[in-house]
């Protein structure tokens, strides 16, 4: 990367700026532009093109070379507070992996209770950090502590922090409903609010209910594995037996009897601000109430393999036009945090997805479902200046780059969130 100052009038130091490299990709499925160029000014995309078109135009140029610029990826789905969770869970002497998801669940209860909520705050920070280098612009975070805040305001990223609230007894629920709601209002634009009601098994009919009068957007886990439909379809299996029974949750007299997307929408949870966590277990119906609905379909593919609940049923959601994003859930079931090797592993799983469609779900997608706008997604002028640049020992012929883009074979060397650059490369005034 070279930085070179133009002999033009003078003004602040960066008042504007024109980042180059050979590869400029304004939005997923487009055509890149080759020797491309984004003009920033004031915090703003002011241009995008060639570099031959907008050399003039600004105070300083930074040329990243042999690289591509490109929107940032939108994580739409994952639980920071659990980014430290394999070595607290090595810390509590929980090192043997569960064979089952309720026992997966089972094992998540036992170390967070066994650590509390001190650590909680570093964990978070530390998801961050791992989020931006891995060319993250924003988040969709579910929290359950609240000090665990104040890292991601303090942060650069974009997106929506859902509080949870979980619990069958309006012992429980009420407060903490309140507690999250509370919270959610309180934020805005560039972290807004929205509340989780954990999942389908966690919350009863009368709280859904009432989270979703609350207006707010919601984020819930759905049709994740097979344990979930049966219990909701049937009232029984590992949920009822293992996980009400240790939680000493009473059943409920009557299963039911419905697909945990069916048993949303009964509860009017389906709407263009709900995101649906997993969306692994669905039928042809489901797929259709969803993309009625307008709610978004967040694959978290590493985590449900690791979990073994099954594959996404991509083709469905393809035919019936429900809205898809991507996320990566948590450390306590993934490697990392980094939505680049998502996507990467999408492919082997998702392959009814073409490059262009995955990383229009992982930038686009993410950005619409977080309600971004074009803040995030796209890189066109009057945009906000967010953008990321890779690059790789070899970087592939313009036809090859979506394809080259999905094999995570490379590495983010900037990312510039609201005009600034984030992951601290040298570039002086």
């Amino acid at each position: 990367m070279s930085t070179q100052s133009l002999p033009l009038s003078p003004v602040t130091c960066h008042s504007s700026q024109l980042l180059r490299a050979r590869y400029l990709l304004p939005r997923a499925g487009e055509p890149a532009i080759e020797d491309g160029a984004l003009l920033i000014v004031g915090g703003r995309i002011a241009a995008v093109g060639r570099y031959s078109a907008l050399q003039d135009r600004a105070v300083q140029v930074i040329d990243y070379g042999d690289a591509v610029i490109l929107p940032p990826l939108v994580n739409a789905h994952c639980h920071l507070e659990l980014t430290d969770f394999p070595q607290w869970a090595t810390e509590c002497g929980e090192t043997i992996e569960p064979e089952s998801f309720v026992g997966w669940i089972r094992r998540l209860i036992r170390v967070r209770r066994a650590l509390g909520g001190d650590p909680v705050p570093a964990s978070v920070t530390a998801g961050i950090r791992q989020l931006l280098t891995a060319g993250t612009g924003a988040v969709g975070d579910i929290l359950t502590t609240p000090a665990a805040l104040a890292p991601l305001l303090a942060s650069p990223l974009y997106g929506r922090i859902f509080f949870e609230t979980i619990g069958l007894d309006a012992e429980r629920f009420v407060p903490s409903l309140a507690a999250a709601l509370a919270s959610a209002r309180s934020l805005a634009y560039p972290l807004s609010g929205g509340v989780s009601p954990h999942s389908t098994y966690t919350v009863s009919s009368r709280h859904l209910k009432r989270a979703v009068s609350a207006g707010l957007p919601l984020a819930i886990h759905c049709a994740e594995s097979p344990e979930e439909s049966l219990f909701l379809r049937e009232g029984r299996g590992p949920i009822a037996e293992e996980l009400y029974a240790a939680a000493d949750w009473p059943l409920p007299e009557h299963a039911p009897g419905l697909s945990p997307v069916a048993w949303l929408a009964a509860q009017g949870a389906l709407s263009p601000q709900t995101l649906l966590i997993h969306g692994v277990q669905v039928d042809a119906a489901d797929a259709a109430v969803i993309a009625a609905s307008g709610a978004t379909v967040v694959l978290c593919p590493r985590s449900n393999v690791r979990l073994g609940v099954g594959t996404a049923p991509i083709g469905l959601y393809q035919a019936t036009g429900v809205h898809l994003a991507l996320g990566t859930d948590s450390r306590a079931s993934n490697d990392s945090l980094s939505l680049w090797e998502e996507i990467a592993f999408a492919r082997s799983v998702y392959p009814e997805l073409a490059p262009e469609e995955l990383l229009a779900i992982a930038t686009c997608g993410g950005a619409r479902a977080l309600g971004l706008g074009q803040e995030m997604g796209v890189l066109t002028a009057g945009s906000g200046a967010n953008l990321q640049v890779l690059t790789a020992t070899n970087l592939p012929p313009q036809t090859e780059l979506a394809a080259w883009l999905c094999c995570a074979d490379h590495q983010v060397v900037a990312l510039w969130l609201a005009g600034i650059e984030r992951l601290g490369q040298d570039v002086p005034c």
